[in-house]
């Protein structure tokens, strides 16, 4: 019985082999015909049972149906490849928390539509889909947004790499109260009651500190409206609104880094900022237009530079360089001047000066290269009278706005002038080229200055700026035209040689730095913290250079003076200190050198001393010489009077001699005396 029963297994697995598993084992085991017509032959469904068949690789029992339904599967897989990549956009993603049961793209990922069977690893169909999925990932196709042709890294990732700030992946309640949170927040903040929106908005636009013109007051206000709309309608925030909640929680941010607060920084600004991070990797995948992407990155450089520990400002000023090249920002032609919309010209000039002003502040600041060359620029300055038309009721906000954007105008004349005073003086040390000679260093500084004092000259008058805007203080303006001269004329690698002038010029410089940026200290209205410390560490080393090199230097500027400049520049420095822990190194090691200074120009006063006495001496025996010349001359009678206050002074009795002086002084000749009263001198004697 049971060799019978092992042959007509045998049997089984033979025909299963020799029919390639088309059959069922229902239909071999009963010796029926198999319809192969359907999934499931008929044989099988009449009797409700699973139509199986034998595979001879899992030595198993698989559905019939099994591999039909791996290359239905496949097919709509590659498919759907194909549309991904032919299309530019793809359709919103809706986004929400796990309360309002909304569904985000990575839950999408997970769902499945039931139980599937186990796949073969080692089947070809199986590895051309592993092999299809491998080049889905490596070739972005042709999305502007990647890195490279091939490198399959998005732009958005990259962006995120230089944030360096704990995310938290799920948003907040809108019901979250908008209150203080405590240093160290991870979670995002929901957004503030209306009034304070507003508030914060005219915190924004008054510009305590000189943000760069990458939003105008109309689009601000457009953000803000959309956002509290959408809140206030309960409905999910769409991709049309995401830039939206992007740009009012960005502005939110950066304003409340402006907003006094008793430990010296908002922590409110660190959660609207985590806020406003939960939209950035949508926004640049996804994003309208490269417009669009730049303003996304050029929002968040601008909090960096105000909030240095929360990302790379380097790579973020790089990022938007390259894509304001990549669209073709930097090169404007007379067609696109006239063509082109006015409203869209103005935008696409103001974020390419503001992504230029980045830029040339990293390379001016730490003395790195610029992303492109001036050569290769060509791009008017925005019009500060373009967006006044569209809001003529609020004159006196427009007024500010027009102000504002002139004096933006101005700090973009003076990031061309650094920008070129950084490039002659780097050309100096480059070697000779007939293609590239190097610029004539005595004709280029007769040429620079008068362009600096014109630029300082033409200043837009503080008096009109907003009373709380920085513009309206003349210390602002005098710390940015002093550091340029400072820029120009203080010690480098590339000029072994300092005359005298120069060094008393650059000392003048650094001294007025110094006390412009103590008294923007005093009143709260220090702008970016690093830069203000890189500039005041700077500016002290040149006055501690200029005293320990120059003596014409020690000579002219009091010795009072110097030690004052120098307690001053390490006063701000420890102010900074406080709220910017960055600026510890620099004023710790400007203590030590300072205090050095002060030591050796105290004892070399000391010792110069009794010299200067003794020239005073000197000076003051030949005063004497013609005392005694006129009273010889005047008092005939009186020798010897002469006689006694000449033997005191060169006795050295100070008393005498100022008695000397006083008699001089205060005992005219009679006779001039007779003269002036009209010959009544005599008489007015006797009387007396």
């Amino acid at each position: 019985m049971s060799d019978h029963m092992n042959k007509n297994m045998y049997e089984v697995r033979r025909a299963a082999i020799k029919g390639g598993g088309s059959a069922c084992q229902r239909c071999r085991r009963r010796k029926q015909k198999c319809d192969q017509k359907y999934p499931q032959c008929s044989n099988c469904a009449s009797a409700g049972a699973e139509c199986l068949t034998y595979h001879s690789g899992k030595q198993a029992n698989i559905p019939r149906d099994y591999v039909t339904n791996l290359e239905d599967e496949i097919a709509q897989l590659t498919k759907e490849v194909e549309q991904l990549r032919q299309q530019n956009h793809r359709s919103p993603v809706t986004v929400g928390t796990a309360e309002s049961g909304v569904t985000t793209a990575n839950d999408t990922n997970n769902l499945s539509a039931g139980p599937r069977p186990e796949s073969d690893e080692s089947s070809p169909v199986l590895q051309h889909l592993v092999a299809s999925a491998q080049d889905v990932v490596v070739q972005p196709g042709n999305q502007s947004r990647y890195l490279g042709h091939s490198s399959g890294i998005a732009f958005a990732k990259m962006v995120m790499a230089t944030i360096h700030v704990d995310r938290n992946p799920v948003p907040t309640s809108q019901q979250q109260l908008f209150q203080d949170a405590p240093t160290g927040l991870t979670t995002p903040a929901s957004l503030p009651p209306r009034s304070a929106a507003d508030h914060l908005v005219e915190v924004y636009f008054q510009y305590r500190t000189p943000h760069l013109p990458i939003l105008s007051r109309t689009q601000v206000i457009d953000a803000i409206d959309s956002a509290y709309a959408s809140q206030d309608g309960g409905r999910a925030v769409a991709t049309a609104a995401e830039m939206n909640m992007f740009v009012t929680y960005m502005v939110f941010a950066i304003a409340l880094v402006d907003v006094p607060y008793l430990s010296g920084r908002s922590s409110q600004s660190d959660g609207c900022f985590r806020s406003a991070l939960l939209w950035v990797e949508r926004l640049l995948t996804y994003s309208k237009s490269e417009l669009q992407t730049l303003r996304v990155v050029l929002l968040l450089t601008q909090f960096v530079a105000l909030s240095p520990a929360q990302g790379s400002l380097w790579h973020l000023t790089g990022f938007a360089l390259r894509l304001c090249i990549d669209i073709g920002l930097h090169w404007e032609t007379d067609t696109q001047a006239s063509n082109v919309d006015a409203q869209l010209l103005d935008d696409r000039r103001r974020l390419w000066h503001s992504t230029y002003h980045f830029d040339r502040l990293m390379s001016v600041t730490l003395g790195r290269p610029p992303g492109i060359l001036d050569e290769s620029i060509r791009v008017q300055l925005p019009n500060p009278w373009i967006n006044s038309r569209d809001d003529l009721s609020q004159s006196e906000a427009n007024d500010y706005d027009i102000y504002t954007q002139r004096a933006h105008n101005h700090l973009f004349k003076l990031a061309q002038l650094e920008s070129e005073i950084i490039h002659v003086q780097h050309s100096q040390t480059w070697s000779f080229k007939l293609a590239h000679p190097r610029p004539n260093w005595n004709a280029w500084l007769q040429d620079v200055k008068p362009r600096l004092q014109e630029w300082y000259a033409t200043i837009p008058e503080p008096s009109k700026a907003h009373p709380q805007s920085i513009f309206a203080f003349k210390s602002h303006w005098q710390v940015l035209y002093n550091n340029t001269i400072l820029l120009l004329s203080r010690p480098n690698l590339t000029l072994s040689f300092q005359a005298a002038d120069q060094l008393l010029s650059s000392f003048d410089a650094a001294t007025r730095v110094i006390d412009g940026l103590k008294d923007l200290q005093r009143e709260g209205r220090v702008e970016m913290l690093w830069k203000s410390v890189h500039h005041l560490f700077m500016a002290g080393l040149v006055v501690i250079y200029g005293l320990w090199r120059s003596k014409e230097i020690r000579d002219q500027i009091p010795v009072g003076k110097s030690i004052n400049t120098l307690q001053t520049c390490t006063a701000t420095l420890s102010a900074m200190a406080e709220t910017f822990k960055g600026a510890s190194g620099c004023r710790n090691a400007f203590e030590s050198l300072s205090s050095t200074t002060i030591d050796w120009l105290v004892e070399k006063d000391i010792e110069e001393i009794p010299n200067n006495r003794l020239e005073f001496e000197s000076q003051v025996r030949e005063v004497m010489g013609h005392l005694r010349s006129t009273f010889d001359d005047r008092n005939s009678g009186m020798g010897q009077i002469d006689t006694e206050y000449t033997s005191a002074f060169a006795a050295g009795e100070n008393f005498d001699l100022s008695e000397l002086l006083n008699a001089a002084a205060q005992w005219p000749d009679l006779g001039e005396l007779d003269f002036v009263m009209g010959g009544q001198g005599g008489e007015v004697v006797a009387a007396l």
